[in-house]
């Protein structure tokens, strides 16, 4: 089946769940790629350096096949070595700028922000996205404060405003979630369960795109 073409209005941004099973990936993958997804970040921190090697290996090829953007977390060794679009960032990893030194215009950088930005306005402006978090309650932070979907479209908003940074909500969001969003101007999405554990990974996608399209 062809992929979706991509909604101008609506971005989202898929995250792997974990669990470290490059067959699921593969599998799940193609059927994201058909919903109209284009952006991929592979996370998986908790494998050993060489099966994360192996795997975003495997599926670099996959990801530009399909038009997907391949971004991995945190490694931009890993990320240079498989031609990946870029690495994202956690508020633990080094500064963007040293990221950019050391890496040139090889890799677009991304980064993870919680409610007190912790990237000076320098080091934001070398970012392509970041991600804002958590904007729900998730299961493995069930008691972290979270923004709300008012509070992260006002920090979103002014990220946007100051910086020019495209900024994705992040955490705990399902589907139900996404009309509270869209009403809030929100489309830009990322998450890791509402696309692979859903029963129908294209559809998910799909019910995304439409649930946050703006009239």
């Amino acid at each position: 089946m062809a992929a979706a073409a991509p909604d101008a209005t609506v971005d989202l941004f898929a995250i792997s769940p974990g669990r470290g099973d490059g067959d699921e990936l593969a599998r799940k993958l193609p059927l994201l790629a058909e919903g109209g997804l284009r952006r991929f970040l592979l996370r998986e921190k908790e494998l050993p350096p060489e099966r994360r090697g192996a795997l975003a290996r495997r599926l670099a090829p996959l990801c530009r096949e399909l038009g997907v953007e391949l971004w991995i977390a945190e490694d931009a060794a890993l990320a240079r070595s498989v031609a990946a679009t870029g690495v994202h960032l956690s508020e633990r990893s080094p500064p963007p700028s040293r990221i950019a030194r050391e890496s040139g215009a090889a890799l677009a950088l991304g980064v993870s922000l919680h409610e007190a930005p912790s990237r000076g306005a320098a080091e934001l402006a070398l970012c392509r996205h970041a991600f804002l978090a958590p904007v729900f309650s998730t299961p493995s932070k069930p008691a972290e404060r979270t923004l709300g979907a008012d509070g992260f479209a006002c920090r979103a908003a002014g990220l946007s405003a100051e910086r020019g940074l495209p900024v994705y909500a992040l955490g705990g969001i399902g589907l139900d979630h996404l009309p509270l969003l869209a009403r809030r101007g929100v489309t830009r999405v990322a998450a890791i369960r509402l696309f692979f554990d859903a029963a129908d990974p294209r559809r998910a996608v799909e019910a995304a795109r439409t649930a946050l399209r703006r009239p």
